[in-house]
């Protein structure tokens, strides 16, 4: 039996389990139960607004989100974290290496028996409101050297940045992530990624250093026709659709021969989501990470109920929700790895 097919037993064990992953995290979520209210925010538009309110009293004791990130020269990267953070955000730390990414410092040079997987995503990969190693990418990247036990080496690489459109996303692929020379990619969607990043540089006049101001002010200025680059500036993200980015990356990683895995934020609706990316189809060379069916299979076996998959303070995934997508993915880079 080889190892992929052990695997696939195991997972299932995953599945109606979770063993102790879950149980940890079961017994955490109840032990720590200060705030049971889960998800409080009605929309997304709504959590874009609260992620920007800097005056909001969660902002309020520590940094930002604005304090993470710098104005970046190209238009469709806009902003990127600042390399070397090591602050208190959204209740939990968070470190950035000198490349701007969260987690350790890797070499830009891979190293021999190493197989590198570059995360690109938004707040939701970035691991929002949970600590590094509660984050799905450091979950898939442990399970993953349990199983290869260091041969080869797993590193995943986490480009996600708080607030990106797919367009910022594959762009940062192109500048940043192939110069660390990965072996698989995975973009994680979220489905706010049909619409405008949380940041959008500056084009009025008054701003003299080509900094960067929020979505929804640069939204009022193209309603209200109020600035005469804003309409233009609109169309051309417009141009850069979700659509239009993942058929750049599919044909950027074919031609390279770099397996793209691609993962739809798993809730309620999302097969209308997948319905309007049709670039995925033309493809056949994506992989298609289906975690839906698997939460709720877990959840149903595990009696989880919805608001434990949320912060307490917030709609981002809690960890115990990290911690299972982080399992869903792990057989499916199992088998890429094993047939290499």
């Amino acid at each position: 039996m080889s190892k992929f097919k052990k695997y696939l037993i195991h997972v299932v064990l995953i599945l109606f389990g979770l063993a102790i992953g879950l149980i940890g995290a079961e017994i955490a979520l109840k032990i720590l139960a200060f705030n049971k209210r889960g998800s409080e925010f009605e929309s997304l538009d709504q959590l874009r607004r609260e992620m920007l309110n800097t005056s909001s009293s969660e902002q309020r004791k520590g940094t930002s989100l604005g304090d993470l990130v710098l104005p970046h020269a190209d238009d469709q990267i806009i902003y990127v974290l600042k390399p070397h953070l090591d602050v208190k955000f959204m209740r939990a730390k968070v470190r950035t290496n000198s490349f701007g990414m969260r987690g350790p410092e890797y070499p830009l040079e891979k190293g021999i028996d190493t197989y590198r997987i570059v995360l690109l995503g938004d707040s939701f990969a970035f691991g929002w409101g949970v600590e590094e190693n509660e984050s799905f990418a450091s979950v898939l990247e442990k399970n993953l050297n349990h199983i290869f036990m260091g041969h080869p080496k797993i590193e995943v690489l986490n480009l996600a940045v708080p607030g990106y459109s797919t367009f910022q996303e594959v762009m940062l692929f192109m500048e940043k992530g192939l110069c660390f020379s990965p072996d698989a990619v995975l973009l994680y969607f979220v489905e706010n990624d049909f619409g405008l990043p949380f940041f959008v540089q500056d084009i009025r006049e008054s701003s003299k250093t080509g900094g960067l101001f929020s979505a929804l002010e640069f939204s009022r200025l193209t309603w209200n026709a109020a600035h005469p680059h804003a309409q233009e500036q609109l169309v051309q993200m417009q141009g850069w659709s979700p659509n239009t980015m993942l058929n750049k990356l599919a044909q950027k990683t074919e031609s390279m021969g770099i397996p793209f895995f691609f993962a739809m934020n798993p809730k309620k609706g999302q097969k209308k989501y997948l319905a309007r990316l049709p670039s995925l189809k033309k493809h056949s060379g994506v992989r298609i990470i289906e975690l839906r069916e698997g939460l709720l299979r877990a959840m149903e076996a595990r009696g989880i109920a919805a608001k434990d998959l949320t912060l307490s303070f917030d709609p981002h995934p809690s960890p115990l929700r990290h911690r299972i997508l982080g399992d869903l993915m792990t057989p499916h880079f199992w088998a890429e790895i094993d047939t290499n």
